[in-house]
């Protein structure tokens, strides 16, 4: 699930005016995969769809594609029984929606394919003492302690809820280091070569999916992930860009959010220091980039980023606090990439699954608490650091804070703040995008078809697309 489940620590920024953005507005929606049957109807209706933009979601950061061969199987997309795990049907319909005008994204990641559950849990969830956001699940599953956390509760559900019914040998994964490419030691010395007099870059390439690492803490746990990569002897960065360009995709998606990274890597005795994560994201894109200007030299790469990615001053855990634009300040070709000229899929900021609670330092700033206000503080920082970036909006119920746990400080896309944030912060940024397509909306909040024709008439107005609905697929029909 696409998500950026802030635990926001108040430190204010200055506001600035908007950075140029892409070359050329954007309307763009998250498809979270389930039937090719949404494939099919949307290809059908291609050419009035309000969006212009498409990305289709997930495949696993562990992923094997072997160029050429035709199949999802192996990709953690597969979506039908057929041999080719649905190839076939999805290259047939992603033709059809590119022909129809609408650019398509194969995304890598997600909050599941993010997810390390132990790590998540002893080093985000429980690394920071008992009055934190999301403690309360140690305390309900783990009885007050990590030490209650453990397989039998998929170490207190940090990851998902029991009602998800998730295994922790196949739901999860991480972004791996394949140690054995090539391109991966040519990004990894990319990245060392800007470090410059930052700590140096510390790699964990001895962190393998479907093997025992042990944690500093001493406790040895499962690192989720396919396997089958490392038996093929394959690298996901690079086969990701094989697999985009064998169903004739626009281009390539990273969602990167591991948390559990930078709260398990830190440095410093706090406020502390990420780097070691902006080192392993860069590394990351820089692998996909330069597989893309060798495979496919026109593809496109956008990213997911943080709501507070871009945000400066002093990081307090548990959540991606600036990794962005850190990123921006040491590998900015990596960025500009990304967010101009002609490979720039976006830098997609999920300005959603915010927090208006204030006893966890939620708000970025007193007061600055309702929706509008915290999207238009969290672009803002983005503007101030010189990255043009997408707004970003969420369909339904919001994934955090906990709808169950904590409905009263949930910030859901009403009709209303739907309006206000496409009059006040859309108009500084050349696309809006949303999660998620076929999400539903409850009673007062803003529907996939209404947001998706908002942001078209706003950014696109004129178009006869902005007339065009969402259309059901056989399941909801």
């Amino acid at each position: 699930m696409l998500r950026s489940c802030v635990a926001v620590l108040s430190v204010a920024m200055l506001m600035g005016t908007a950075v140029e953005a892409q070359d050329t507005n954007h309307v763009g929606g998250y498809l979270l995969v389930k039937s090719t049957d949404q494939l099919k109807v949307l290809a059908a209706n291609a050419k009035t769809l309000p969006i212009t933009r498409l990305w289709i979601s997930f495949v696993s950061p562990t992923l094997t594609y072997v160029n050429g061969s035709n199949t999802l199987v192996g990709t953690g997309l597969n979506l039908t029984s057929d041999a080719d795990g649905g190839f076939a049907q999805v290259k047939q319909y992603v033709q059809q929606i590119e022909a129809g005008g609408v650019e398509t994204f194969i995304s890598m990641g997600g909050w599941n394919y993010n997810c390390y559950p132990y790590l998540y849990m002893a080093y985000s969830v429980g690394g920071y003492g008992t009055s934190t956001p999301n403690y309360w699940k140690i305390q309900q599953y783990g009885g007050g302690s990590v030490n209650g956390c453990t397989t039998s509760n998929q170490y207190c559900w940090v990851c998902e809820p029991a009602s998800e019914h998730t295994s922790l040998d196949k739901s999860f994964s991480i972004f791996p280091e394949p140690a054995h490419s090539a391109s991966w030691t040519a990004a990894k010395k990319y990245v060392q070569a800007g470090a410059g007099n930052g700590p140096a870059p510390q790699w964990n390439e001895d962190m393998i999916p479907g093997t025992q690492w042990k944690a500093p803490s001493g406790v040895s746990s499962l690192v989720p992930g396919s396997t089958q990569y490392i038996k093929m002897n394959r690298n996901p960065y690079e086969d990701i860009v094989y697999l985009a360009k064998d169903l004739g995709c626009t281009g390539v998606d990273v969602d990167y959010e591991e948390m559990w990274h930078a709260d398990t890597f830190k440095t410093g005795n706090g406020p502390w220091d990420l780097t070691q994560t902006v080192y392993k994201y860069a590394a990351i894109l820089k692998n996909v980039e330069s597989t893309i200007k060798t495979v496919a030299p026109a593809m496109k790469l956008s990213t997911a980023a943080g709501a507070v990615g871009a945000w400066s001053g002093n990081w307090w855990g548990g959540n991606l606090k600036g990794v962005w634009l850190k990123v921006n300040q040491m590998y900015p070709d990596l960025m500009q990439f990304m967010a101009t000229g002609a490979n720039s899929g976006g830098v997609n900021v999920m300005t959603y699954d915010l927090s208006s609670n204030e006893q966890y330092h939620e708000c970025p700033e007193d007061g600055v608490c309702a929706l509008d206000q915290q999207v238009a503080f969290y672009m803002n920082t983005y503007d101030q650091a010189n990255i043009a970036a997408s707004v970003g909006y969420e369909i339904g119920t919001p994934a955090y804070p906990d709808p169950t746990h904590d409905p009263t400080h949930q910030l859901p896309l009403t009709n209303q703040m739907m309006a206000s944030i496409i009059s006040q912060t859309q108009p500084k940024h050349k696309m809006g995008f949303f999660w998620e397509l076929y999400k539903p909306a409850q009673a007062g909040q803003a529907t996939p078809t209404q947001l998706a024709q908002a942001l078209c008439n706003a950014l696109l107005p004129g178009n006869s697309r902005c007339t065009g609905v969402i259309p059901p697929y056989s399941d909801e029909q």
